[in-house]
């Protein structure tokens, strides 16, 4: 069955729905960028305003620590012993003795001190860890009992659950310590810090306890989220804006240099044509002089002629190589399948190359399979192929070397190597072999433009068959292709 030519409308539609995959394919990839650095900018944002209000409510705390600190050291150890021994055995009597009234004034001369103190209250450690001793209070005086009554308010001695507050149950004993979450009442949000009353041995009965009223505070931290969301709004304003410039500069290079890439590939192919027919004169008017047709030439006239005919074969074969690049950018690879013995079809590739082989003393070795079918091949691309295989190989092997050709049959494919003992492809230059107009760095001086094994990829490639490799510089490289088989029944 022949393939369907591809008309040139069609190559263009082809090209213009690419380009246009291409740029939405763009399009998407800003976005997605877009997105990506909107999310680290968002994220970076809220990380830096929770750090800011952790950073601001430890340097809140370290101030509450401090104050209640300095407050514990109003009391000694001995007016706390004998304040809990009067809460434990008056109580609602401690209330009206002096040492008590001692101890309300400076709680209140202490609340005075900042107008944000809400509380400061005296608590004595019980056997359970979870009930502490209420002992003082700044609020409680005989005139505020006599005045409001005993509902609502603590004597000393009263019991002070604790369950809720660990920091209570241990650590207040121990060193000044606040509270890390806020607590709402009426008075609005409060912070709670504890500092022990410690005695001569450094070991504390009794703690002093100071609530704070951070409303103010807690507001002048909400209004810091203002400018943290400005600037989120601002950077996303900004990546929009580059990121719309850039896809529109990015949109307008793609579609330029697409031109130009056109524009090369159609000059390719013109002067491809151009000199294929000035070429072939040329080639056939010298074939013509050196076979006599056109009279007896002397010895040296002849010299001279035999010499130019390799040089014009190159010429020829150099305009096939880059007629055969500006299909291959265009889509216009035509694939025309005969019906071939491969064997044979192989061998005489193999034999057209071994004179060269010969030439530079290398070792040249053929390898086909008995049972290697016949199968509907393009001729033309699969010779320029091999072809180009076997004369790389030779070109790049150094005299004693080995160049073979291994034709044989791999489950549905025609499947033959060409390898070579020569200088081997370097690591960094494997993926990038197949490229256009590349050759490896450690080529040297060898003669070479760069489009062969592009070509041949192409060739192999439009076939439906597969070419890789396998190198190691210095030691030496094997060129891999697979062609599927189609039967001459197939046609």
């Amino acid at each position: 069955m022949k393939k369907k030519q591809i008309k040139k409308d069609d190559i263009e539609d082809i090209e213009a729905v690419a380009s246009k995959k291409s740029f939405f394919e763009g399009r998407i990839f800003s976005v997605l960028v877009l997105i990506v650095f909107s999310v680290v900018t968002a994220g970076s944002s809220y990380y830096m305003y929770t750090y800011t209000q952790t950073l601001l409510h430890d340097r809140l705390r370290e101030r509450l620590i401090a104050i209640t600190s300095t407050a514990a050291l109003y009391f000694t150890d001995e007016e706390m012993s004998q304040l809990r021994e009067m809460a434990l055995e008056k109580k609602d009597d401690t209330i009206y003795e002096d040492l008590y009234k001692d101890i309300v004034y400076k709680l209140q001369a202490i609340r005075e001190t900042n107008e944000n103190i809400q509380y400061v209250y005296i608590m004595g450690k019980t056997d359970d860890p979870e009930t502490l001793l209420f002992l003082a209070d700044a609020d409680v005086t005989e005139e505020l009992i006599l005045e409001e009554g005993d509902e609502g308010n603590d004597y000393p001695g009263s019991d002070y659950d604790a369950s809720e507050a660990p920091v209570l149950q241990n650590d207040a004993f121990l060193f000044p310590i606040a509270d890390y979450e806020l607590i709402e009442d009426e008075w609005g949000l409060l912070l709670a810090s504890y500092a022990p009353i410690k005695n001569e041995y450094g070991i504390a009965d009794t703690i002093i306890g100071i609530d704070v009223d951070v409303s103010e505070y807690v507001k002048v931290v909400n209004a810091t989220f203002l400018p943290f969301l400005l600037f989120i709004i601002l950077l996303l304003l900004l990546l929009t804006t580059l990121t719309y410039t850039l896809v529109r500069v990015w949109g307008a290079r793609v579609q330029l240099l697409r031109e130009l890439d056109r524009q090369k590939d159609e000059l390719l192919s013109i002067v491809s044509h151009q000199l294929a027919t000035p070429i072939s004169a040329v080639r056939w008017n010298l074939e013509i002089m050196v076979d006599g047709d056109l009279g007896k030439f002397t010895d040296e006239q002849e010299k001279h002629l035999k010499s130019m005919q390799p040089q014009a074969d190159n010429l020829s074969d150099l305009a096939s190589m880059i007629l055969d690049v500006s299909r291959l950018q265009l889509g216009k690879m035509k694939v025309d399948r005969t019906e071939t013995d491969v064997a044979k079809f192989a061998s005489e590739v193999f034999d057209e190359v071994e004179p060269s082989s010969k030439e530079r003393g290398i070792k040249y070795v053929k390898s086909i399979a008995k049972d290697v079918p016949k199968a509907m091949l393009d001729q033309r691309l699969t010779r320029m192929t091999m072809e180009n295989l076997l004369t790389n190989a030779v070109k790049y092997t150094p005299k004693g070397g080995t160049v073979e050709l291994k034709v044989e049959v791999q489950g549905k494919n025609i499947h033959y190597e060409v390898s070579d003992t020569g200088c081997g492809i370097p690591k960094k230059d494997h993926d990038k072999i197949f490229g256009k107009m590349f050759r490896a760095s450690n080529v040297g001086d060898v003669d070479g433009n760069g489009f062969g094994l592009y070509v041949a990829k192409g060739a192999v490639e439009s076939q439906g068959g597969k070419i890789s490799f396998k190198s190691i510089e210095k030691k030496g490289t094997t060129f891999i292709v697979d062609l599927p088989i189609v039967s001459p029944m197939k046609k």
